[in-house]
């Protein structure tokens, strides 16, 4: 089911809109659309067209239509960050410490995985070792995404601090209480 474009949008809006998805880039859009300019006046063009509200509203429509044919949705997008956020390197090895085979690496542990690389150590034409790096996705930046989504970081959730006064007191050697000086009145 196709979905029409907004009625007042020009053959070249729609097409700066459909570029636009490809990669969010407004300049190189407004020049794959067809439109003609030097300098920064694609760039400055390509605002004015995204303040537009009916090439927004087109913009939005195919943002829409592409997490529909991808079966985007947020509870997908939260999982696999949550996947991230809270991976474990520990599920990557067996109980006795050996590496688990990548067939075995469950879903969520898998996800967390940004790459791996393998090689090996050749000598006399014989394999004399094995190596694997693997790397994780950023643990922090995916937490931190998932604090502003929870809301975490809004001003609200601050830890409250309540101040609080200090009393200072000193006593002399023959266990009289003496007023420090700062707490004397001043006299101005």
């Amino acid at each position: 089911m196709k979905h029409s474009e907004p009625a007042e949008l020009t053959p070249r809006q729609q097409r700066f809109a459909t570029e636009y998805c490809v990669d969010l880039n407004a300049t190189a859009a407004y020049v794959r659309a067809g439109y003609r300019a030097r300098g920064n006046s694609a760039e400055v063009s390509a605002c004015q067209l995204l303040r537009n509200a009916k090439v927004q509203e087109a913009i939005e429509q195919k943002q829409r239509e592409v997490a529909k044919r991808c079966e985007l949705t947020s509870e997908t997008i939260i999982r696999e960050t949550a996947a991230v956020a809270f991976s474990d390197i520990r599920r990557l090895f067996n109980t006795d410490g050996s590496p688990k085979a990548i067939h075995e690496i469950d879903d969520a542990t898998a996800s967390a995985i940004s790459t791996i690389e393998v090689g090996q150590t050749i000598t006399d034409g014989k394999v004399t070792g094995r190596t694997c790096r693997i790397r994780f996705w950023d643990k922090n930046s995916a937490q931190e995404r998932l604090f502003r989504h929870m809301g975490l970081f809004r001003k609200g959730n601050a830890p409250k601090q309540t101040p609080r006064k200090i009393a200072v007191v000193f006593v002399s050697s023959n266990g009289e209480v003496v007023a420090p000086d700062f707490q004397k009145p001043r006299e101005t």
